[in-house]
């Protein structure tokens, strides 16, 4: 099955089988604490438009190629900026790698597939009656599991097309190391790459024509514009205001299409879960 990659939470993170969950059942997330400790999360093509409209994001050389990541803070120090003390999300988007918690997807198998993940320290693995059931009698993925299954495959197609850009961007010498600011080491900015807008300002016609043929014009511009929330993010840290008190802001409607439909989903799963336990 192709999904997209682990958010590589720190966890317990096990394969999804008939023979270790055949019998168990699993209950939608209703906290983002999960994602308190968090530096940055993945993020694809078709949510490109609403991270950057809300998240900094950056380029990351990984074993698999260039992946686009969204920031959730500009220091191992400042990590859970964005969530709560109540498990609230703080920003105006969540990035769609946390709306499927407590799965995620392990892409580092030799023969291209991925293998659906859980973390089983989440807590959300449960034998109550109530709650989805992973298998159906016959060992194939219930209805729930199967929309995880569904929605991590639509993922991993947008990925796909996320490396495709991010790598048309490298090879056209676009990405820069990540210069630090806002009081940034050169330790926070390691890792990290961003576009250089002056070397794509200076792109012939025809280049900047292949660019955006490949969708890497696209994310070039987006990358740039969430730039500017940077500052922002500094002026929280740097208040204390990042930690507790702050009031929680309500995700907006998400995007069109066969992720965000199942995310609405998810969201409205966990909305319903939280006003039935307070």
């Amino acid at each position: 099955m192709a999904m997209t990659a682990s958010a590589q939470l720190d966890t317990f993170i096990v394969p999804v089988t008939p023979e270790r969950h055949g019998a168990r059942r699993w209950r939608r997330f209703a906290s983002y604490a999960f994602a308190r400790s968090l530096r940055d999360v993945p993020v694809v093509m078709a949510e490109l438009e609403p991270a950057a409209s809300a998240l900094p994001l950056v380029f990351r050389q990984t074993p698999s190629g260039w992946e686009v990541v969204a920031l959730l803070s500009l220091s191992s120090a400042s990590c859970g900026i964005f969530v709560t003390a109540q498990g609230t999300w703080r920003g105006t988007y969540v990035p769609s790698a946390l709306r499927a918690y407590p799965f995620v997807a392990d892409e580092t198998g030799t023969d291209g597939k991925a293998t659906l993940m859980i973390d089983e320290a989440s807590g959300l693995i449960t034998d109550d009656p109530a709650d989805e059931p992973f298998f159906d009698a016959t060992s194939q993925p219930s209805e729930a599991l199967a929309q995880v299954v569904t929605f991590f495959r639509t993922r991993a197609a947008s990925q796909i097309e996320t490396r495709t850009a991010a790598r048309a961007l490298a090879d056209a010498g676009l990405l820069t190391k990540w210069t630090p600011s806002h009081a940034m080491t050169e330790v926070d900015a390691s890792g990290y790459w961003t576009v250089d807008q002056v070397a794509l300002g200076a792109l012939a016609d025809h280049h900047l024509a292949e660019l955006w043929r490949s969708g890497a014009l696209r994310l070039a511009h987006a990358q740039g514009v969430s730039q500017h929330h940077i500052g922002w993010i500094a002026r929280i840290v740097a208040a204390g205001l990042g930690k507790t008190g702050s009031v929680a802001v309500s995700p907006p409607p998400q995007p069109s299409g066969d992720i965000a439909s199942f995310l609405s989903a998810l969201s409205d799963a966990q909305a319903a879960d939280l006003d039935q336990r307070s």
